[in-house]
């Protein structure tokens, strides 16, 4: 799934590369590994195993003569205790790329689990232990303001400056469909559009002859909507879609949906972009 799920520049004789070195790092835990982990744990796990919370995300830094290395876990407790766990060096050049796909299996293999937060969730927790660890850090999206400005950054920190990426939801679902929301909108025709509850990470699947106004109206209403793509086709089309998706539905219009069902909707739409009529 890395030529799918990754908004960037991938030569495809590097896929195979990065799904053998991803499953060199990521591994299924067993119930009995997890109960190990929870003698080391502060809380988090035991709450997960005590039923007290459904999941957790569970970060560990190693910080010794190998260099700055993570553990990764997720623990669910809905169907059975299980989880997995992705190693990482943080200095990697693909280390975005393999968490990122690491938490795209996550999404497909637990229903709550959303891949873009979950990623947000590991960095959040990342950029806590660095700063403990006497880093200074900042994120990509603090430093989107200064681009382009010649912004120069300084830190006190002896250890020196992290970068941590973090996921901008809306930008990334918008490079995912290619832009396509900002296609030119034909007076009269309708379209079908999905919009992102940036909130909630649910996406809506509707129908409008001006998916822009219906977005702002929405907007009005709940703030973080984001409409995310637009194809030009009509209520059948959408009717087709919710009934495909129907087992992900949450309620009305809006739908959980993975990155993985985001590609089917791709491969499903791309009639609708060849021959829009």
């Amino acid at each position: 799934m890395f030529q799918n799920l990754f908004i960037t520049t991938i030569e495809m004789n590097d896929v195979d590369d990065l799904l053998e070195k991803f499953n060199k790092c990521c591994f299924t835990l067993s119930e009995k590994d997890i109960l190990k982990l929870d003698k080391e744990d502060n809380g988090p796990i035991n709450n997960v195993i005590s039923r007290i919370s459904n999941h957790c995300f569970v970060v560990k830094l190693y910080d010794d003569e190998y260099g700055l290395t993570v553990e990764m876990f997720y623990i669910n407790n809905l169907n059975g205790l299980k989880g997995d766990v992705i190693n990482l060096n943080v200095n990697d050049q693909d280390y975005y790329l393999l968490l990122l796909q690491f938490c795209a299996l996550l999404s497909d293999s637990y229903t709550n689990v959303d891949a873009l937060d979950a990623f947000n969730t590991f960095q959040t927790k990342l950029r806590g232990f660095l700063e403990k660890s006497g880093f200074f850090t900042t994120t990509n999206l603090e430093l989107k303001k200064f681009e382009g400005k010649g912004a120069v950054m300084m830190g006190t920190s002896p250890r020196g400056i992290i970068k941590v990426d973090f996921i901008d939801k809306p930008q990334y679902y918008h490079d995912f469909f290619n832009n396509n929301y900002i296609s030119e909108t034909v007076e009269g025709n309708d379209y079908v559009y999905l919009m992102l509850n940036n909130d909630t990470s649910l996406i809506k699947i509707g129908t409008s002859k001006k998916p822009k106004y219906r977005e702002r109206t929405l907007h009005s209403q709940e703030p973080a909507i984001h409409i995310i793509a637009k194809w030009c086709c009509g209520k059948e089309v959408e009717k087709k879609l919710h009934n495909k998706f129907d087992h992900k539905r949450v309620r009305g219009e809006w739908f959980r949906l993975s990155l993985k069902e985001l590609i089917d909707i791709e491969e499903f739409m791309k009639p609708y972009i060849a021959n829009p009529n």
